[in-house]
């Protein structure tokens, strides 16, 4: 039993090390955005994924414009109210040096909330989900910017 226990070990180990580690430089993004708080939170992380992101040194400008739109719904059974909190993010990437238009695009998410009884939770339980959700259209924006940085760049 020891000496299976090692021998996947070792595999393991050496299965492993072919992994072929690629570190290229990503190109700085200058993010612009409107002056709210879900707006900051999404560029906040957006740039939680760049080193660096001073505007004199960046190559490509993203104009983003995020909205919420709210609608309601029954659960299965039907006796409950839930609610569907629907994030997008329109997007136009420009390139600095001549401001030509790279791509423009629309990037959406929605998250189905719980019936909340009190009017401060369902507040609450608004603010939270959008926050979610602003978190979640920074990753999704951080890929598809960098998808089309790097066709353009080819």
């Amino acid at each position: 039993m020891n000496i299976i226990l090692q021998i996947s070990i070792v595999l393991l180990l050496l299965g492993c090390s072919n992994i072929n580690n690629v570190n290229e430089k990503i190109p700085l993004v200058n993010l612009v955005v409107n002056e709210d708080k879900y707006s900051l939170i999404l560029k906040h992380h957006f740039y939680k994924n760049f080193n660096t992101n001073n505007e004199n040194l960046s190559k490509f400008i993203v104009k983003t414009n995020l909205s919420f739109d709210t609608s309601n719904s029954l659960s299965n059974n039907g006796t409950d109210s839930l609610n569907i909190i629907k994030g997008t993010v329109d997007f136009k990437i420009f390139n600095k040096l001549d401001t030509k238009i790279i791509k423009s695009g629309t990037i959406s998410s929605s998250i189905i909330t719980g019936s909340v009884s009190s009017l401060y939770s369902v507040n609450e339980n608004n603010n939270f989900t959008k926050e979610r959700i602003s978190i979640y259209l920074a990753s999704k924006l951080y890929r598809k910017i960098l998808l089309n940085i790097k066709r353009s760049e080819n």
